[in-house]
């Protein structure tokens, strides 16, 4: 099943920390030369090769993004995700970076293992987008969180921006970048429901809603209002997140800063990722909208799948409509066409989810090497930890990864 997913989520297995390791991201020429002359271009540096002539390292801003964690969900997007986390190596070298891998069967777990021995690895089951992100933040050592796509290439100056946002307002609940396409065009694949697109920003602006697809936080606001909703697989789970910080008193803002967002790297063509939208936005409605909005989208949805299933062409989108006819019908919101966690909206309230200790972290020995792993008890061998195995790591909360250059 998790094949025809093509959806963005994701226990067990493997966490590689650089702090135990010895491993360090570069902000170097080395590492920027990874880095394509488009994005170096975009990212505001100069062309890698101009920094290799002088054997020096690549320049990078001097503000500490130490007190940052990032959670990446990816799923059969191994080039992506690839050109992510280089990314990161050069706009946030002193960050630390989670990636929860949704048992992609591209080998993007085998290619992180490989050539991002820094940051850490979840392998889980595909529960969906918020199951990945909670169990990312679950892990997450330190007090601002980033939750990034595998399949957007994030600035410097964008996590400066929004880092300054969150820590200069405690009733800011979260910030987010302006997203754009490759070429640079203000990007839309959200629709009309997502506004902030379809504005000008010329500075931080309040809005009602922002995308998870790159989206800053800090704990003591996960901790007031609780993760995602587990019970979306996919799509609205932010949306639901933002209405429940507005109700608890904060606000949301969007930034100037553009960041790049390829859209839909994760996702395929399956015909029930929309019914999936659909779904979700009636559970969505159905926790924050009023009843009678509630019951004329609920008729609408009805309506339509009863029509579409009926003319559509294609079999398997027959079959699609028909279940949101069904779903519509019965008001089964909760029903989910994909394998949801079964956590619900458990996690989705007050200290419903425990983000990882700033200093707690085992080191995991096995056939295949040391790894460290806060809280977690598996490994790229996925041998069990015992006694003889194990022994505790003492972590610095928020110390910057040394350069190697520089040394």
């Amino acid at each position: 099943m998790q094949n025809e997913l093509g959806a963005t989520a994701t226990g067990y297995v493997t966490g590689q920390d650089g702090n135990k390791l010895g491993a360090t991201r570069e902000p170097s020429a080395m590492a920027a030369a990874r880095v394509s002359s488009f994005d170096a271009v975009r990212f505001g540096m100069a062309r890698p090769e101009e920094h290799q002539a002088t054997n020096r390292p690549m320049t990078v801003a001097t503000s500490d993004l130490g007190a940052l964690s990032i959670v990446i969900p990816s799923f059969n997007a191994r080039a992506l995700l690839r050109r992510t986390l280089r990314t990161l190596e050069v706009a946030a070298p002193e960050a630390e970076v989670i990636v929860v891998d949704g048992s992609s069967n591209d080998g993007s777990g085998d290619m992180v293992r490989a050539e991002f021995p820094w940051a850490k690895l979840l392998i889980q089951p595909n529960h969906g987008f918020a199951h990945a992100v909670n169990r990312g933040l679950e892990q997450c050592t330190r007090p601002y969180l980033l939750l990034l796509n595998s399949d957007l290439f994030v600035t410097r100056a964008a996590l400066e921006s929004m880092y300054s946002r969150l820590s200069a307002d405690p009733l800011l609940a979260a910030a987010a970048p302006t997203l754009t396409n490759e070429d640079g065009s203000k990007q839309r694949i959200f629709g009309a429901f997502y506004w902030p697109n379809w504005v000008e920003v010329r500075k931080a602006t309040r809005v009602w809603l922002l995308s998870a697809a790159c989206l800053m936080t800090r704990r003591d606001v996960v901790d007031q209002l609780g993760a995602l909703d587990e019970s979306f697989f996919l799509y609205n789970e932010e949306y639901d997140w933002c209405a429940r910080a507005r109700r608890a008193g904060f606000h949301m803002e969007i930034l100037p800063e553009p960041v790049v967002h390829v859209g839909g790297g994760s996702t395929g063509r399956n015909p029930f990722l929309t019914l999936e939208e659909q779904r979700g936005f009636l559970y969505l409605s159905s926790k924050h909208a009023s009843p009678l909005f509630v019951q004329g989208l609920r008729r609408a949805m009805q309506f339509e799948g009863f029509c579409y299933s009926r003319i559509d062409p294609r079999p398997t989108h027959r079959q699609m409509w028909a279940k949101l006819e069904s779903l519509s019908r019965r008001e089964a919101y909760l029903e989910s066409h994909f394998e949801v966690s079964g956590r619900g909206d458990s996690v989705a309230r007050p200290q419903g989810l425990k983000l990882g200790e700033p200093v707690a972290a085992v080191e995991v020995t096995t056939e295949s090497g040391a790894h460290a792993i806060p809280g977690a008890n598996v490994t790229g061998a996925r041998a069990e930890a015992t006694p003889s195995n194990v022994r505790p790591i003492r972590r610095e909360p928020h110390a910057r990864r040394p350069n190697r250059a520089a040394m």
